[in-house]
């Protein structure tokens, strides 16, 4: 027999149980219709399994916990921010994508993909296709690039335009500032020295052979060139990534029926068009592999505060390299967006090692 302890742990379990089944309906319903949600609708939804007085106690309840909030007198329930967090939570235990959408979703990609820029390009329009919010999709960590060709060009005193040939024939332009002026005859032989002894090497892995380089060098002009060529690559690793950030579905926004004030989608859309923010926040979030959701009042940026972000870390040689991600309003379907946004992260993967990346 289990006693009186045990027996409470069940029951408590137990209710816990059934309040998250109903908040998780309440959400649905709400995300679906935009209207307050009323402990009728829930019945209907639920097929009758509870009664409408039940529902009714149980709202009560979760109203009281802070998950939902009834936004007028004689009206249903909407969820907060919090309601929506408890929901995400549950559902981030349960993440399997359907086969047959899986199936049609990796079909995306079975044409003409030759190239980086080919994958994140499909990868952030087929994520605003499906979801009808502004994707979000941050190209690969520069150091995981392997080096096809340099070229440095001189733009004026101490500006260098580097442009970065990968394998896969993915061209990456930096603007770089130095700490001196160089002759084009001086770039070119740094170039040239990259050039011919790490081709075909990852950039990070270039960076270390540099470094090591500097401190066996024998000679001052060896070691000049080198320390040039290392300060270089640093650049690639450490700024490049502020303005590798594709865009798909922005203008959308405008027409989610979650924003009721010109004046909210105006500031979203400026903080949106700002790459070296929200490169900030995805490159944070690296190297975690796994889903983040910024729910409302937990997103950093005050202009966010009535958006949802959910991001997803895609992976190459085992190492989280980059991030995709969803910006909607915080009434959007959870379900849907964090199913595709994981299972789109695994395919990007996929996708850069078929390229040989």
């Amino acid at each position: 027999m289990l006693n009186c302890g045990v027996f409470s742990m069940v029951i408590s379990k137990r209710k816990e149980e059934r309040n998250h089944k109903v908040l998780a309906h309440i959400v649905r319903i709400y995300v679906s219709t935009g209207i307050p949600v009323s402990s009728k609708s829930v019945a209907a939804d639920m097929g009758g399994s509870i009664s409408s007085a039940t529902i009714r106690n149980i709202m009560a309840e979760l109203e009281e916990t802070g998950d939902i909030v009834q936004p007028h007198t004689s009206a249903g329930r909407v969820p907060t921010d919090r309601g929506y967090r408890h929901y995400v939570n549950l559902l981030n235990k349960e993440l399997h994508m359907r086969k047959r959408e899986a199936r049609r979703l990796s079909g995306e990609y079975s044409e003409r993909i030759r190239s980086i820029k080919d994958v994140i390009e499909r990868t952030s329009a087929l994520i605003s296709r499906e979801l009808h919010h502004a994707s979000v999709v941050m190209w690969p960590d520069a150091g995981n690039f392997y080096l096809k060709h340099l070229e440095l060009i001189k733009v004026k005193s101490e500006t260098v335009l580097a442009v970065l040939v990968t394998m896969t024939n993915a061209v990456r332009n930096y603007m770089i500032q130095l700490d001196q002026d160089l002759e084009k005859t001086d770039l070119q032989r740094i170039a040239n020295y990259i050039n011919l002894n790490y081709e075909d090497e990852k950039v990070s892995d270039i960076a270390d052979y540099l470094k090591n380089s500097i401190e066996d060098s024998e000679n001052m002009e060896s070691m000049n060139i080198t320390d040039h060529a290392a300060r270089i690559i640093d650049h690639f690793i450490n700024k490049g990534i502020e303005s590798e950030i594709s865009w798909e579905g922005v203008s959308d926004l405008s027409g989610e029926s979650g924003y009721r004030d010109t004046d909210t989608i105006g500031r979203i859309l400026q903080i949106l068009s700002n790459r070296k923010a929200i490169a900030h926040l995805m490159r944070e979030e690296l190297p975690y592999r796994g889903i983040r959701t910024y729910i409302g009042e937990e997103n950093k940026f005050t202009v966010l505060k009535r958006c949802s972000i959910v991001t997803s870390g895609y992976m190459l040689h085992g190492k989280a390299i980059g991030r995709i991600g969803v910006v909607g309003p915080t009434r959007m379907n959870y379900d849907s967006v964090l199913r595709t946004v994981s299972y789109l992260s695994n395919v990007v993967g996929m996708q850069l090692e078929a390229l040989g990346q």
